[in-house]
């Protein structure tokens, strides 16, 4: 009778082990998901704080890059592409500006934070991507029922 207890421990723990993992696959890729769109709202309020200088001589590319930026969604693969693309011109953009005092502490605020959430999207995203190859993730076909988590190739503004 011992091999009966002994075989519903071994159930009960294999079980229980299988529904962490499955909960903290699903929570990391939840994570990785608001990550991202905190990602974009703080490119879309670098795009925004750019567009406060409409009209000052010297910015008439930034504000047509930061145009481009606030008008391509990423709600496709394509679109994200060119997201990524304008977002990139944009940064650099904004590199080779000449230092300002007019417009310096807040492009370099917004660029701080841009940084942070880039950092805090690829973070997520590496764990739930290494998350996806969890013993359990696989044999339990996680990775076909949960979509995979991607990198936003963008530069690193504060360089």
């Amino acid at each position: 009778m011992w091999w009966l207890a002994a075989l519903v421990t071994i159930a009960a723990v294999a079980g229980a082990y299988a529904t962490w993992t499955v909960a903290r696959v699903e929570r990391l890729h939840r994570r990785a998901r608001a990550a991202e769109t905190a990602l974009l709202t703080k490119l879309d309020d670098r795009a925004e704080t750019v567009l406060r200088f409409v009209g000052n001589p010297g910015f008439e590319e930034v504000v047509a890059l930061a145009l481009s930026v606030v008008a391509v969604p990423a709600d496709t693969q394509r679109q994200r592409e060119l997201r990524e693309y304008a977002e990139n011109d944009l940064t650099r953009a904004l590199r080779d500006l000449a230092a300002d005092p007019v417009w310096t502490d807040d492009l370099e605020s917004a660029n701080r934070r841009v940084a942070l959430a880039r950092q805090i999207h690829t973070d997520f995203v590496r764990d739930a991507v290494a998350s996806r190859s969890l013993p359990v993730a696989v044999m339990l076909r996680l990775h076909h029922r949960l979509p995979r988590p991607q990198y936003w190739d963008i530069d690193d503004p504060v360089k």
